[in-house]
């Protein structure tokens, strides 16, 4: 993923860095996939508001996210397989 990211981050212009820059893309993406403790959330979203790159970074995310999101589809999985499935994991 980190090759994904530099492409962007080089198509878009984004060249600043930030020392924790890292630990905030983490943080914002457990964000976005509602994992986030309140106060982790409190913590990017105070970030992003003063820092550039992470603002792009999580912009981007998100960007990404929505992409995929829209490219999926969603279809019915036949209740034989969801029963195998479940029998195969032992539940």
């Amino acid at each position: 993923m980190a090759g994904f990211e530099k492409w962007i981050k080089n198509l878009f212009g984004i060249g600043k860095s930030c020392p924790q820059e890292e630990e905030c893309l983490k943080l914002a993406r457990m964000m976005l996939d509602e994992e986030a403790t309140e106060e982790e959330k409190a913590y990017v979203e105070k970030h992003i508001g003063v820092c550039s790159s992470c603002f792009e970074n999580y912009e981007i995310e998100m960007a990404i996210r929505e992409v995929v999101k829209n490219k999926i589809e969603q279809k019915e999985v036949p209740p034989a397989l969801v029963h195998e499935i479940l029998e195969r994991i032992g539940e």
